[in-house]
């Protein structure tokens, strides 16, 4: 477990944006590069990306759909991220969210997969507020954000 929090943590960070380190396209050592190839097969548009050196982001299409996944620099697999769409969620989560947050729609998810599991993080719309809910394959919610809306 504790692993895999630091796997989200990482992806977390890794999708922030931060204003004085700015992602830029590379190339990958052969222990990234190798590590990608056994994880993944029939990519395509594969672009590498790191704003350290140490961590990298491979931006690529698996299936028609845009997937990222984010290594260290010795070819560790930290996590994979992509957008689904809402019937893609587990029925647990999706029940739970619509009991919580009534009368909310959701506009947005992410998905996040380590070895440790997997988390969504949803952006719902209500009348008058924008929520950021983290929620795992179990249906366990968390408010991470919420705004009003002007």
């Amino acid at each position: 477990m504790k692993k895999f929090l630091i796997a989200i943590v990482a992806a977390l960070t890794l999708t922030s944006a931060n204003i004085y380190a700015v992602p830029y396209e590379t190339t990958v050592n052969t222990k990234v590069k190798s590590a990608f190839d056994n994880a993944f097969a029939n990519v395509s548009d594969v672009k590498w990306f790191t704003d350290d050196n140490k961590t990298f982001t491979a931006k690529f299409t698996l299936n028609n759909t845009r997937v990222n996944a984010y290594f260290d620099a010795n070819g560790e697999l930290l996590v994979t991220s992509r957008w689904i769409e809402a019937e893609s969620l587990p029925l647990a989560v999706v029940n739970k969210l619509m009991k919580k947050y009534p009368g909310n729609s959701i506009q947005s998810i992410v998905e996040f997969e380590s070895a440790g599991g997997t988390i969504y993080m949803i952006m719902l719309e209500g009348e008058k507020t924008w929520m950021k809910v983290r929620a795992d394959e179990n249906g366990n919610l968390t408010l991470k954000e919420k705004l009003q809306k002007a």
